[in-house]
């Protein structure tokens, strides 16, 4: 219950929308980790976390791609998202970061099961969750918190565990996806 609530008021947020700048204390794609620190809820072991994603993923396009980040999920992007932004700050001054698309797009494509063969449930990050048939955004974040909150998936039958999807979904999916045991 907690989880959907926290969702819910993530696309609360969502939908109301913010000022893209409004506020922004912290421009992901250029701070430090001690920058980082300056946030609400954020100590030294989710700044790193931070700093990882965007190493291995690139420069963030949305601050949404904040809950892709291991340890952040829907509250603590409800915190963040005041105080953050992407592009139009130093990132963009200094070119390390290329303007946000329109569409919000990750600078590139998650990988699908038709370029990589399956996708293991139970390593594969959220934006690479996305590449399984019917799995969007918030689904995958779901997926991806529902693994750490309760452990590995047994199969890919198990994803039903995760709220909103159903054994409809899981039949899409189940040529693309593999879950493997720790």
């Amino acid at each position: 219950m907690r989880l959907f609530l926290g969702m819910l008021s993530a696309l609360a947020l969502f939908l109301l929308g913010t000022p893209a700048h409004a506020g922004c204390s912290v421009e992901l794609n250029s701070a430090t980790s001690a920058q980082l620190e300056t946030l609400p809820g954020i100590g030294p072991a989710k700044a790193a976390a931070i700093l990882e994603y965007r190493s291995s993923s690139g420069p963030f396009t949305t601050v949404e791609q904040l809950d892709n980040v291991t340890g952040i999920g829907p509250a603590t992007l409800a915190n963040l998202r005041p105080y953050v932004c992407v592009g139009e700050g130093d990132a963009a001054a200094t070119g390390s970061a290329p303007p946000p698309s329109s569409s919000g797009a990750a600078p590139a494509a998650p990988p699908t099961a038709a370029a990589g063969g399956t996708i293991d449930i139970n390593t594969a990050s959220a934006a690479q969750l996305e590449g399984l048939p019917g799995i969007g955004p918030s689904k995958a974040a779901a997926i991806v918190a529902e693994r750490t909150e309760n452990g590995p998936f047994g199969s890919c039958n198990d994803l039903t565990r995760v709220l909103g999807i159903g054994e409809a979904t899981v039949a899409k999916l189940a040529a693309s996806c593999t879950a493997s045991q720790p």
